[in-house]
């Protein structure tokens, strides 16, 4: 897919019909699509959209609930308690409160991650522009995007055809969020089917963030003989000086890496990484280290 803004102004123009001056026509985008397949019965889903599967799976699957909180503290309204068949002063009952706990949870996640793909995108896209094409494996990928194909819609060719699909996760996160506030949902199987619905824009950002970094950042493409990672804190050579970057981010632990090469110290201090900067670095710089989870963060930098 190929989206272009186009805007030109036209001076003067004198017709039978009307007379223009100082005329400015300027269109947000023009789209050009690369893909033979015709369109799905539902591109970019809204809340409600997929809600009629999520209700059969949760009819034959259902939720059980154990709550690990008789209260909620949610609002100034309370603290209501909603033990037994007790209700909130907004009328929600346990199980739904249960279920809006995890639909917080989910979107505190997706958006976590959203929020990086969207910095990993934007310093992708400064860098080398929004022409720049994705590759994330060549022939040895079949589908480049398999789950912005499946939810989009749409098959991306360049960094900047990412960048509808993330306002729409974003867009997407806006809503549902609004869903937790107090008075808007009471059904416990509603509030299940959009953590459904986030999950899925979890994974959309997730996949978002991995081709904007594998196609810029020159991580290895679909390689099976790609190097083994060192992983542990006995690995780390603590007579070097040791760097240790914690997080999401990649670009600034990148440019550590980078700093280090320029000044030829590679091999004279220790980069090492907790959590997903940690998987991400030795993706980039084979040489890097994972020290463990973050559970252990505190105990790795004592």
């Amino acid at each position: 897919m190929s989206r272009k803004s186009v805007s030109f102004s036209i001076k003067e123009i004198n017709s039978d019909l009307a007379q223009f001056r100082d005329l400015t026509v300027s269109i947000g985008a023009i789209t050009r699509e690369r893909w033979d397949e015709p369109m799905g019965p539902s591109p970019f889903p809204s809340l409600t959209t997929l809600r009629p599967w999520d209700r059969r799976l949760l009819s034959r699957y259902k939720p059980f609930y154990m709550p690990f909180c008789d209260l909620c503290c949610l609002c100034t309204y309370g603290k209501c308690d909603l033990t037994g068949t007790k209700k909130g002063a907004c009328g929600i009952s346990m199980p739904a409160q249960q279920s809006r706990i995890v639909l917080l949870a989910a979107c505190i996640g997706a958006a976590t991650h959203t929020s990086h793909a969207r910095e990993i995108l934007t310093h992708t896209i400064e860098a080398l522009g929004r022409e720049c094409p994705i590759n994330v494996g060549g022939t040895g990928v079949e589908v480049e995007a398999p789950i912005t194909r499946l939810v989009c819609g749409i098959k991306p060719g360049t960094l900047g055809d990412l960048e509808p699909v993330l306002d729409y996760c974003e867009n997407q996160l806006t809503q549902l969020l609004a869903v937790t506030h107090t008075g808007q949902e009471g059904n416990s199987l509603d509030f299940e089917s959009k953590v459904f619905h986030t999950g899925m824009i979890d994974h959309l950002g997730m996949e978002v963030a991995d081709i904007a970094q594998v196609s810029a950042l020159g991580f290895p493409k679909a390689d099976p003989e790609s190097p083994l990672a060192d992983l542990g804190l006995g690995t780390i050579d603590t007579k070097k000086p040791v760097i240790l970057v914690i997080g999401h981010n990649v670009p600034p632990a990148a440019a550590i890496i980078d700093y280090l090469r320029d000044h030829g110290n590679a091999g004279d201090v220790e980069v090492t990484g907790i959590c997903c900067t940690a998987i991400d670095l030795t993706r980039y710089a084979p040489k890097a280290k994972v020290v463990g989870p973050i559970s252990w963060q505190l105990r790795y930098i004592r």
